[in-house]
């Protein structure tokens, strides 16, 4: 009688595992970015290094530097912001959200020193 009970229980957790996954996860995961965090969406400009990055909510962005414009997927983590590009190259940011309308995000110079970076929303 133990085997058929067990037998059952298997077949619930798998019907239940199927359903719980859907589409629309599998589309939003796509980009290998992680989750979308809503504090970090918006504009957000750096006046020291004359950049502006832009967040959106469906988990796509642009980069604007130097007068060039980078689109990219992104997702993040509660430290970390990774973006991904157009041909699938993944970079990862540390950031400490300072405040509502500010952020530090820790970005590599080119003497490959580690530098906190402030940006505010716009």
């Amino acid at each position: 009688m133990k085997t058929p009970i067990k037998t059952v229980l298997v077949l619930l957790l798998s019907v239940i595992t199927f359903f719980s996954c859907s589409k629309d996860d599998d589309d939003n995961n796509n980009n290998n970015t992680g989750s979308i965090r809503t504090e970090l969406v918006g504009t957000w400009e750096s006046p020291t290094i004359g950049e502006r990055i832009t967040f959106k909510s469906d988990g796509t962005g642009f980069l604007t530097a130097e007068g060039t414009v980078e689109e990219f997927n992104w997702g993040a983590t509660s430290n970390i912001i990774t973006l991904q590009d157009d041909e699938g190259d993944i970079e990862k940011y540390p950031y400490k959200l300072l405040d509502d309308d500010t952020i530090s995000i820790t970005l590599t110079d080119e003497d490959d020193l580690d530098v906190d970076v402030i940006f505010y929303r716009e």
